[in-house]
């Protein structure tokens, strides 16, 4: 058993279940992201702009009693997380899809929290990643580092021992300090300790309705801060933080007074609350300089270069309102939420031509049909 992944999803061809040719992540309770080259392998077709149909069996090989099912298309982006620093010519883009299981999977399996960063935050990022080599069918797990410096739509993945070979693509980049999922790892057919990461935010975009890690406060963020770091300083840093805290502990034992003094009136104090997140392009690409506003508060800001974007209240957290998006060239967006939401991710479209035809870019996303079967 292996911490951390309760999510895992081992994915294989029907006629053969028993030979894992890929990995995913859970993302809900009848919900599995994985890449596009993974279904392709499944279904024994090659990716291509149209969606293979076709069932794939799914595995949830790591809860106290594995689940058995199937899955099939829900959606279906074979070309995201295009970037030609990390694609040789020719060669074909990572992809992304979403598979629906024909049951819910058992209350046991918990389904991943998504966490989408600032594209410089992935630098030295370290991540867990869990894949079902032929010679470890229980799965084996590789410790790895992010080494690109700007992940706008995919970077390198490096593991420090151990190969990333093709049955750890479509597994989650699981950061054990956040308890969340980065990326989906995209390895080559060959063992080798370096494959690729597509970011969260490249998911969210595909699939906006998987759950997202939220903060959890001060010392969430302290331990993320330290996680930025190199991973061997980081550690020794996290050793003496340890120390320290033991040491405060003590020293607040020992000088603690037998007996408390009443505590005084607290003044009162005008109460602050946020609502915060991030805006992209369907593609996963942030979206700078849009006007963010709650028109029934009066509260407006601007996204800064990395899409995000934070409005201020003088109220208490709870109260529902609606998030009006507008930005030049992109259709007007109106989300509701309630104040005090953190980690809102806003997905803005661009209107389609007068002649119906689909609008093409450099990326492939918005170029690719995105495909929802019914239920």
């Amino acid at each position: 058993m292996h911490d951390g992944h309760p999510w895992q999803v081992r994915i294989s061809a029907p006629a053969h279940p028993e030979e894992s040719v890929g990995s995913g992540v859970l993302i809900g309770a009848r919900h599995v992201i994985t890449c596009a080259s993974v279904v392709g392998a499944a279904l024994g077709v090659a990716v291509g702009p149209e969606p293979p149909g076709g069932e794939v069996a799914v595995e949830l090989p790591l809860l106290p009693i594995p689940y058995r099912g199937s899955g099939t298309l829900v959606a279906w982006v074979p070309e995201a997380g295009w970037d030609p620093r990390w694609n040789t010519p020719g060669a074909r883009p990572p992809g992304i899809a979403v598979l629906q299981l024909g049951e819910p999977a058992p209350a046991t399996a918990t389904p991943a929290r998504l966490e989408p960063l600032a594209p410089s935050h992935y630098r030295n990022r370290a991540v867990f990643c869990l894949g079902f080599p032929p010679e470890a069918p229980a799965g084996r797990r590789v410790h790895a580092d992010c080494a690109n410096a700007d992940a706008a739509t995919i970077t390198g993945l490096e593991a420090d021992h151990g190969t990333i070979e093709r049955s750890f693509t479509g597994t989650g980049a699981w950061d054990p300090i956040r308890e969340s999922v980065l990326g989906l790892v995209v390895a080559d057919e060959f063992p080798s300790a370096r494959a690729l990461l597509i970011p969260a935010h490249c998911l969210l975009a595909v699939w906006p309705e998987a759950p997202v890690q939220s903060d959890r406060g001060t010392g969430a963020r302290l331990l993320g801060w330290v996680a930025d770091l190199d991973t061997r300083r980081g550690n020794l840093l996290l050793r003496l933080f340890a120390g320290l805290a033991f040491a405060g502990l003590g020293l607040i034992w020992w000088l603690e007074p037998d007996t408390l003094p009443a505590p005084e009136q607290a003044p009162s104090v005008m109460v602050s609350s946020l609502i915060s997140g991030f805006v992209w392009e369907p593609t996963g690409k942030p979206i700078p300089g849009v006007r963010v506003l709650v028109p029934a508060r009066g509260v407006a800001a601007e996204t800064d270069r990395f899409g995000h974007f934070s409005l201020g209240f003088q109220e208490a957290a709870g109260a529902a309102v609606e998030v009006l998006v507008m930005a030049p060239g992109y259709q007007s967006l109106t989300e509701p939420t309630r104040i005090g939401e953190s980690g809102l991710n806003l997905v803005l479209q661009r209107p389609e031509p007068l002649d119906g035809a689909p609008t093409e870019t450099g990326d492939g996303l918005e170029g690719s049909p995105r495909v929802d079967y019914p239920d």
